[in-house]
């Protein structure tokens, strides 16, 4: 039994390797500079899924250490860019109020609230080990409270895959998204961390879909 989380990390990680050449794919479609952090995810979540399934092998000390803070640090630069993909995805559906200047103020808000999260969570960064079902991973011995920055940036995302069901209906992005928020919601002292890093990938699917379908159909103004 305990060769199955390691496992099924490693599994979800190729399947996202695979998930980064056609996110590459469709950001050079694009005419979005927006859909580059499509595969920015997905390398992000990629790596974090790699690194979990073979921490066991590396063994505790500084060498998984160090490559679990880079774990932490990619999850907070990269979680605020969902806002960006969200507000991009509402313009291609016709959102009116996605328009250009809040394209833009997306990104501010984006870096700023990366910003926010490295500066309270990542810096005194204290790390711990922790084993279960075979992996051995660090966690942040110092975090208080749930991810709020996290839990906004899923109901934000998962507001705007309402509206994408709405106009276009198009129901994938909710679901995906849905499965992230309660997939992260639910305690890895529990369940492990395989229930966090499957619901990431079903969302990361979920988006790349929206990405796809979303520049096929006509724009609908609201």
């Amino acid at each position: 039994m305990s060769i199955i989380y390691p496992l099924t990390h490693l599994s979800i990680a190729f399947s996202e390797w695979i998930l980064i050449g056609w996110a590459i794919y469709r950001w050079r479609q694009s005419t979005s500079l927006a859909m580059i952090i499509l595969p920015i995810l997905l390398a992000s979540i990629s790596y974090d899924n790699f690194i979990l399934s073979i921490g066991s092998l590396i063994g505790e000390g500084e060498v998984l250490k160090t490559l679990s803070a880079i774990r932490f640090l990619l999850h907070y630069l990269v979680v605020p860019l969902f806002i960006v993909i969200g507000v991009e995805l509402a313009h291609r559906a016709g959102a009116s109020w996605a328009n250009n200047i809040v394209r833009i103020l997306s990104w501010v808000i984006a870096l700023g609230l990366a910003a926010i999260d490295i500066a309270n969570n990542y810096i005194g960064l204290e790390l711990l080990p922790v084993q279960f079902m075979g992996i051995l991973r660090y966690h942040i011995a110092n975090l208080s409270g749930p991810p709020m920055i996290t839990i906004v940036v899923n109901l934000f995302v998962l507001l705007i895959a309402i509206g994408i069901w709405i106009r276009q209906k198009w129901w994938w992005l909710f679901v995906g998204t849905l499965a992230a928020l309660v997939g992260n919601a639910i305690p890895a002292s529990l369940v492990g961390t395989l229930a966090g890093s499957t619901s990431e990938f079903i969302m990361a699917i979920s988006l790349l879909l929206t990405e796809n379908i979303s520049s096929k159909m006509p724009r609908l103004s609201v």
